[in-house]
């Protein structure tokens, strides 16, 4: 994490100092230090005087965003073929001038809040939902390219334009299921916690 001198008062930079040093400091065990950046996280949650924004609704943004870029994507790469090749070019330009807008936006947007840090909740969920997005990609790959090679009888050329848009809609893809997944995970815990209470 990267200090910002100006913009906290003497104690708090002080523990911001502290907390760095030990994240940094390689005689300490793992554990040890992934808790002293969960603490310098928390240190800088709270002296950020920006408006929060919860994991959920970060989760909600990026989902949007993902999904988004997996269509331009998958567009570029998949649609492109099937037009007139003067047509497509000005499509698959179009298409990327709007990605590249959007995460500017988003960039843009994110800068005006502070991330609120996760919790134990949160970081199981997270983990559980990468799991499941990984077999989920795999499952919806194999399944788009059965239903487009065999039942569709389309052909696809794997020249470098399309090895790079399909991997760019592969990840985007696995973002978005990540997302969407720890958003699903999230939400029954929480209500799981509230009828526990």
């Amino acid at each position: 994490m990267k200090n910002n001198t100006s913009a906290f008062d003497e104690k708090t930079q002080a523990k911001i100092d502290k907390l760095t040093a030990q994240y940094t400091d390689k005689s300490l065990s793992r554990s040890e230090r992934q808790e002293a950046f969960r603490e310098l996280a928390r240190v800088r949650y709270f002296a950020d005087p920006r408006p929060s924004i919860s994991v959920r609704k970060q989760a909600m943004f990026n989902a949007v965003i993902w999904f988004l870029d997996t269509l331009i994507f998958g567009c570029i790469t998949f649609i492109k073929k099937e037009m007139n090749e003067g047509i497509g070019n000005v499509f698959s330009t179009a298409l990327f001038a709007a990605m590249m807008m959007t995460a500017v936006f988003m960039v843009a947007a994110e800068r005006k809040y502070k991330k609120e840090p996760d919790d134990e909740l949160s970081l199981n969920s997270k983990k559980r939902a990468s799991e499941l997005a990984g077999l989920a990609l795999i499952i919806t790959a194999a399944a788009v390219g059965l239903l487009v090679f065999t039942l569709l009888e389309k052909t696809f050329t794997l020249n470098g334009d399309n090895w790079l848009g399909l991997f760019c809609t592969l990840v985007f893809l696995y973002s978005f299921l990540n997302a969407l997944f720890f958003l699903i995970i999230e939400g029954r815990d929480t209500a799981e916690a509230e009828e526990d209470e």
